[in-house]
């Protein structure tokens, strides 16, 4: 018994040593080789939907011309990415490919004339390429009625920053900050102006950029009358505040126009949908006895 002992204590002596190698010299060491060779190791990228509609967009000829114009369009409605274009060409390719697919999988259920089938099989994927512009208009549209509406909101900031002694620079500033969760589209475009000024660009330049981007005639009226202030010295509180006034006045003034015209447009789904079923409810029963009741006398007369 006593010679066992010295040889147990010797194997748990060999076994905590091999352990503790291993967790302090081995597995690290191993750890570290692993992560080297990760490390080193080509990065393999899945590819995702707006990579290959960006493939897709870039097999279409293009000319340098449509390209400048489509990516003023993409930037009114708040596209900046390197790949917009070639992913819109690309989403127009796809949905002409969809709606063209769909045409000859449903060609016979659907379509029987002949002369139509032949003018689905080029119109469907006509319709599908063009759509996709139409879409682009709408968002266009959208983002900029989102300006609009923003732009008063502010201009009343940068009034009351412009009142605590910032420029107008770190105005704007302050105020792509503080509207952010309200009016991003604001926000962001603010913040690309300031960008600009901190890159070197001269704030006339900067300003009239923003109004070119947006496409928006009440922003390019504002960034018209900064411009003219910072260039003749005005007071640039007295001319924000008045700005912003003037924007108050001209949505009251579309907001009254809008509801001046509810009237004018209400008549076409009253005479359309409302009278007709008002005349089937009142006049229904009456029409449903008068031939009931007349028809048997007439029968009866002959």
């Amino acid at each position: 018994m006593l010679l066992l002992l010295p040889g147990l204590f010797f194997v748990f002596l060999v076994a905590l040593i091999s352990f503790m190698g291993y967790r302090v010299i081995l597995r690290p060491a191993a750890g570290l080789r692993q992560l080297a060779e990760v490390s080193a190791a080509p990065a393999v990228r899945r590819p995702s939907f707006s990579g290959w509609l960006s493939s897709l967009g870039a097999l279409l000829p293009i000319s340098p011309q449509d390209v400048a114009i489509t990516r003023a369009e993409l930037l009114a409605a708040g596209y900046r990415s390197a790949s917009a274009v070639t992913m819109f060409y690309g989403a127009k390719l796809a949905a002409a490919g969809v709606l063209l697919i769909l045409d000859l999988l449903f060609r016979g259920q659907l379509i029987s004339n002949p002369v139509l089938s032949l003018i689905s099989i080029g119109g469907l994927p006509l319709l599908g390429y063009t759509a996709v512009g139409f879409v682009l208009d709408v968002l266009i549209a959208r983002r900029a009625d989102a300006l609009r509406r923003a732009l008063p909101d502010a201009l009343d900031l940068m009034v009351v920053c412009s009142e605590g002694g910032s420029a107008l620079d770190q105005a704007m500033l302050r105020v792509s900050q503080e509207l952010k969760p309200v009016h991003p589209a604001l926000a962001e475009e603010f913040g690309i102006v300031n960008f600009e000024m901190l890159a070197g660009q001269p704030r006339e330049q900067a300003l009239r950029n923003l109004g070119l981007r947006t496409r928006e005639p009440e922003v390019r009226k504002f960034t018209s009358v900064l411009i003219q202030a910072d260039r003749f010295g005005a007071s640039m509180i007295e001319t924000l505040r008045s700005q912003a006034e003037y924007l108050r006045v001209r949505r009251r003034q579309a907001a009254h126009e809008r509801a001046a015209k509810v009237g004018v447009k209400i008549i076409f789904p009253i005479f359309f949908l409302c009278f007709p079923a008002m005349l089937i409810v009142v006049a229904g029963p009456g029409i449903l006895q008068l031939i009931k009741n007349l028809f048997p006398m007439m029968r009866a007369m002959h």
